[in-house]
């Protein structure tokens, strides 16, 4: 592989308000659980199994993993963000093409980091809710939903890409 082309691309006013949203979900998780640390018990659900029903139960400091966990997440894709022409491509770059294809790249990293990190401030709030009774399993739309979101943006993705050679 040759030496790539290196361009810089503003984020837009979109990218930046889903940016902004993706990091109030993971602040105000980590804020939810220290708020209802005192009435948590002291086992809460850690694990899932397919149909949403907790099969594993953890001290109620596990629940401070899953937006810690979002947020390693955020950071490292936010790194990568910055350096498409490092990335795996499916398709030949090519002067014409690198611009096209860096910036559908590094909008799918974005929109995938952000659904990632909402998806576990969301998972935070639906995991403390099991543990506290007041809900029996995670909301049967929530992991389908976001399979969705992000495989189909990653088919979005690849279609866009080739079409776009």
């Amino acid at each position: 592989m040759g030496k790539r082309l290196k361009l810089d691309s503003e984020k837009t006013f979109l990218q930046k308000s889903f940016e902004i949203a993706a990091i109030l979900f993971l602040l105000s998780s980590f804020v939810y659980v220290l708020l209802k640390w005192s009435i948590l018990p002291e086992q809460v659900p850690i694990h899932f199994d397919a149909s949403g029903d907790p099969d594993n139960w953890g001290p109620k400091s596990m629940l401070l993993l899953l937006p810690l966990i979002g947020t390693v997440i955020w950071i490292g894709l936010s790194i990568l963000e910055r350096y498409p022409h490092v990335y795996n491509y499916i398709v030949r770059i090519t002067e014409e093409n690198a611009a096209l294809q860096y910036r559908s790249a590094v909008t799918l990293i974005h929109f995938l980091k952000n659904t990632i990190a909402i998806m576990f401030a969301l998972l935070t709030r639906e995991s403390f809710l099991i543990g506290s009774g007041e809900q029996e399993a995670l909301s049967p739309e929530l992991l389908p939903l976001f399979l969705t979101i992000i495989f189909g943006s990653i088919l979005l993705y690849i279609i866009q890409s080739v079409r776009k050679r």
